[in-house]
């Protein structure tokens, strides 16, 4: 893969019709046809418009956190387990993923927010309702599809640091990696900080920071952080 290749699924994603027509309307219809015929007709939901709003705020909304309890009566609907139906129902259609804190306790694991990932970013950038590039968050989304593809168990880390993304193999923690668009003065401490701390916290003594085109490496006691452009980590 290269950097050129990788910018265009950034803003295209990979559903095979769309990229061979490049007609926008296609995406939009086929969120429309997911939500109405593969969840609302399958679980015979009646207010198609409240999912309808709810899938479009949570795709609005990748790479940050959100919880059942915290989305309480907006868009009409007012019970939380409802809302967390509503939540397997778009894990189920493959449209939303959702990713859980890291913690070895189950009940904190289940008790805090969720991190949103879209499934297509091409899905995501034609049905989105921020106007902001967000860059840092599609980046983000496009680790974590790559993630997915080779790990079942992924969490992401909060303690006294932050780190975007830790992969399980038996229950136990096996890489780690944070996400950063471009490190620069403003940034780099809290993104180092941030992930040697779960590295020590977790006891591992590689990490990586992926980023859209910056090379580097970090050394710190035992501990050592590469720094690697996305496509080419995806292409390694």
């Amino acid at each position: 893969m290269t950097n050129i290749s990788y910018s265009a699924f950034l803003q295209s994603g990979g559903m095979p019709d769309y990229l061979r027509t490049g007609i926008d309307k296609y995406l939009n219809d086929l969120l429309d046809d997911i939500l109405i015929r593969g969840i609302a007709v399958r679980h015979g939901l009646k207010d198609v418009n409240s999912l309808r709003q709810l899938t479009v705020y949570l795709l609005s909304n990748i790479g940050t956190l959100v919880s059942a309890n915290s989305l309480s009566g907006m868009f009409g609907i007012k019970s939380a387990n409802t809302f967390l139906d509503y939540f397997s129902y778009l894990k189920d259609a493959y449209l939303l993923d959702f990713v859980p804190m890291f913690d070895y306790s189950v009940k904190k694991q289940i008790r805090n927010p969720q991190k949103i990932y879209a499934s297509d970013l091409g899905i995501y950038h034609q049905n989105k309702i921020t106007f902001s590039p967000n860059d840092g968050h599609i980046l983000e989304n496009a680790v974590f599809q790559h993630l997915r593809r080779q790990n079942k168990g992924i969490y992401y880390f909060q303690n006294k640091g932050e780190c975007d993304f830790v992969t399980t193999h038996n229950g136990l923690p096996k890489n780690l990696y944070q996400v950063c668009n471009e490190i620069n003065n403003l940034n780099m401490q809290r993104e180092i900080d941030g992930l040697f701390y779960a590295m020590k916290y977790l006891n591992k003594e590689h990490g990586w920071i992926i980023t859209k085109n910056q090379s580097d490496r970090f050394k710190k006691e035992n501990m050592t952080i590469e720094v690697l452009p996305a496509w080419q980590w995806m292409s390694d």
